[in-house]
């Protein structure tokens, strides 16, 4: 068994693009975690985030086929790649502008979509599922905290 039977390699790459604007963003600026009334969602999303971080470079071979044809691979490739790229510049303009709602919202389709189109196209279920929880739970934290 080989090391890249277990870790994909690009899977890695594109979720250290979506998780280091994340940690930028926690040690530069504040917000109140107290205008979330409910706890429960604000873990849902948590949850969501950190499993999606992890089924995104991790093959845990549970309700998982990989990419079904060369060419679901290389369009999965670059479809991220350019998605990722659409990520850091709304985290560029997230941090530039006074305006953060319409930004925040932008930033968390785009990273969602990203973490559903991988699960979709690696037949990972477990990621799919993650990545649906995560939108549903950054959608509620975004409304509540901007």
């Amino acid at each position: 068994m080989n090391i890249f039977d277990v870790i994909n390699i690009y899977g890695l790459i594109f979720t250290i693009i979506l998780i280091v604007p994340h940690i930028a963003f926690i040690k530069t600026q504040s917000y109140d975690l107290s205008v979330i009334e409910n706890r429960g969602m604000f873990y849902i999303e948590r949850t969501g985030k950190y499993c999606s971080a992890f089924l995104m470079f991790v093959n845990i071979g549970v309700l998982e086929e990989g990419f079904t044809s060369e060419y679901m691979r290389t369009f999965w490739l670059i479809s991220t790649t350019v998605l990722c790229l659409i990520y850091i510049v709304l985290w560029i303009m997230f941090f530039k502008t006074e305006s953060k709602k319409a930004t925040a919202y932008a930033i968390t389709l785009v990273s969602a979509i990203i973490i559903i189109m991988s699960g979709l196209l690696q037949v990972k279920t477990l990621l799919l599922t993650a990545g649906i929880v995560y939108l549903i739970g950054e959608i509620y934290l975004c409304k509540k905290i901007f």
